[in-house]
């Protein structure tokens, strides 16, 4: 499947990006990648204010008034993938693992598992202690739901991936219902985050350092490239131009 000395990588660092805007560039990448191509991209990213809503989730697990919604400069935006309502905030760590599904002979559920374990062991390196469960590809913590993992494939790609509280505003997560079944452990089905679980400062550069090396460790990648930004995304700007 995965192998130290076939595996390439690429990982791109974003910064903060609207998440309308992702979703052209993912929708261009997938392109890409869909010809035959050999190299997993790895996009990481924070988003501007917005919830998407998956195919499991509904206008019933948003209850947030109208003007509530304004204020906050929330837009609901129906997406492609799997999973349900997630509410995006800087300061939330979006991983997008985009790998061509076909060149390295893996399955939905294979990726699934993969992309949880990467996080997982990233967070494990920065001496957090996620839990997991059989029922869902999740990543939970004492304080409840900290990272949500939705994807979807499209012409042979993987495309979304796991978003990961690390220290967003709060406001407003109590109000978003991200997973309808719960584990046992469990009683919330809104967001917490990393400085919740610790209650001290968490800095994002530490865990988008671990969250790459544990990628790259994960998937059996022993010589990988990093970016700031991606070449696509010119294209994109002119576009909008």
């Amino acid at each position: 499947m995965f192998s130290r000395e076939e595996t390439k990588m690429a990982f791109h660092m974003l910064g903060r990006i609207p998440l309308k805007k992702y979703l052209r560039l993912q929708q261009q990448i997938v392109q890409e990648l869909s010809y035959a191509s050999d190299r997993i991209q790895v996009i990481l990213c924070e988003h501007e204010p917005a919830i998407s809503v998956g195919r499991m989730g509904s206008h019933a697990h948003i209850r947030l008034q109208s003007d509530r919604m304004k204020a906050g400069k929330l837009k609901t935006m129906w997406v492609a993938r799997g999973g349900g309502c997630i509410l995006h905030r800087p300061g939330q760590l979006a991983v997008y693992p985009l790998i061509p599904m076909h060149w390295y002979q893996v399955s939905p559920g294979q990726v699934l598992r993969l992309v949880r374990q990467a996080v997982t062991e990233a967070l494990e390196e920065l001496s957090y202690t996620p839990l997991c469960n059989d029922m869902d590809h999740h990543i939970w913590g004492r304080t409840g739901l900290l990272g949500v993992t939705a994807m979807a494939v499209r012409r042979g790609v993987s495309c979304f991936g796991n978003y990961l509280n690390v220290e967003p505003e709060m406001r407003d997560y109590g109000y978003v219902d991200t997973v309808q079944h719960l584990p046992a452990d469990q009683s919330r089905r809104t967001m917490s985050s990393l400085l919740a679980e610790r209650r001290q400062v968490v800095r994002m550069s530490e865990v988008r350092s671990a969250m790459v090396q544990s990628f790259a460790d994960t998937f059996g990648c022993r010589d990988y490239h990093m970016y700031t930004g991606h070449p696509l995304l010119r294209s994109l700007t002119v576009e909008r131009e």
